[in-house]
């Protein structure tokens, strides 16, 4: 129900605005005035909007953000959108209600006709502002304390995830391997690692959690430490890779999901075993028969909601001397120059045959040198993450 007229006029008394207004003027303002009832969640104005009238709130609450950041909440007796009393410029804030709320509106021509017959409501309206800026400085100070002690969280997450990374090349008597990882955020999706299982066997690993972000930096931690506890347990390909399914796929409630090759290197037997689920096909290049393959998909993306207990496939090949491995993201072949044509596989495959005699890491600088050179000053869209692994012995 609708307040009475002196219903309206003894609730504008209790305004810092109106307060000190003569009850006949009150009266011609109060005629001037709007109700409104919103909802709770409606928005009432947006940032950008035409500023044409302040607000009053009669009952409820209503909260001004800026960038969907909260700023201030009005309640019963306090006004907002003041500021387009002043001027005619766009809103810089938007309102929504938080409740359920009843507002009075008062266009800015009204308001402007009110200060002409009492000028003592313009130095009202001015105390208001500035009390009001006073007041934004210090949601503004605040604000910025916060996103800068974000932005240390997201770079002590990115220092923890590069630190989670191989630190240095692998290089022994048998193998050579150079790997590099640049997130496109400042927290990626990509991972990669290698692990000496014993004295004839290493295993390699490339991730590609779907996006890129903090939460996909998460579940990169989680792959590595699912890596390494069940290598100490089994770290057979089929193991590794049902014990990685099923521990993303218990945590992931977010939709994402994993791509993922692992790989074993028996330079005992020369028996090279994988899985491959659902990653960008990684190159071998077998010296003996001067070919390229691609160690091709063999299962599902890891995560995927109702396979959570999926048993995973093992392919096997021969490997030998001089043999080259080289395993990549999709940020490697997508990555787009100006005219947005992506890297690719053939530019890929041309440089894997053409260095394939040099050391791996030369072929993975000239790889990511090529990148460069190819994207010039586009953005990165993606993680890009590369491996490049050169058998010397046997």
């Amino acid at each position: 129900m609708k307040p009475k007229l002196f219903d309206k006029i003894t609730f504008l008394k209790t305004t810092n605005l109106f307060a000190e207004t003569p009850e006949s003027l009150l009266m011609q303002i109060s005629d001037s005035m709007q109700e409104i009832e919103m909802k709770r969640g409606t928005t009432i104005f947006c940032e950008g909007d035409v500023g044409d009238a302040i607000y009053l709130v009669v009952h409820g609450t209503v909260g001004v953000e800026k960038n969907g950041i909260k700023l201030v909440t009005r309640s019963s007796g306090e006004c907002f959108g003041e500021f387009a009393l002043l001027d005619e410029r766009p809103r810089s804030a938007s309102a929504i209600a938080e409740t359920d709320a009843l507002l009075l509106r008062l266009e800015q021509k009204d308001f402007q006709k009110a200060i002409s017959q009492t000028p003592k409501l313009a130095y009202t309206i001015f105390k208001i502002l500035t009390g009001k800026l006073r007041q934004d400085v210090a949601v503004q100070v605040e604000a910025a304390r916060e996103q800068e002690r974000w932005r240390q969280d997201i770079r002590r997450a990115q220092e923890i995830q590069m630190a989670m990374l191989p630190q240095s090349d692998l290089s022994t008597e048998k193998i050579e391997i150079s790997g590099y990882c640049r997130p496109a955020a400042d927290v990626g999706g990509d991972y990669y690692d290698y692990l000496l299982l014993s004295d004839d066997k290493l295993a390699i690993i490339i991730c590609d959690v779907t996006g890129h972000g903090f939460y996909s930096g998460l579940f990169v931690a989680m792959a590595k430490s699912c890596l390494h506890t069940q290598a100490k347990i089994d770290y057979s390909v089929e193991k590794i890779m049902e014990a990685m399914n099923r521990t993303v796929s218990f945590s992931m409630q977010s939709g994402l999901l994993i791509t993922c090759c692992y790989i074993i290197m028996d330079f005992q037997n020369r028996i090279l075993s994988y899985s491959n689920a659902g990653h960008p096909y990684p190159y071998h290049y077998s010296q003996s028969t001067d070919s390229l393959e691609r160690l091709v998909s063999t299962d599902m993306l890891l995560g995927i909601p109702g396979f959570e207990e999926s048993k995973f496939t093992k392919e096997e090949r021969k490997w030998g001397k001089g043999d080259l491995l080289l395993l990549y993201s999709d940020g490697i072949t997508e990555a787009e120059d100006a005219n947005e044509e992506p890297f690719g596989d053939e530019r890929l495959e041309k440089i894997i045959l053409e260095k394939k005699g040099e050391s791996a890491t030369y072929i993975k600088d000239y790889i990511l040198n090529a990148i460069s050179l190819h994207c010039k000053e586009t953005t990165q869209r993606d993680d890009i993450t590369l491996v490049v692994a050169k058998v010397s012995a046997c």
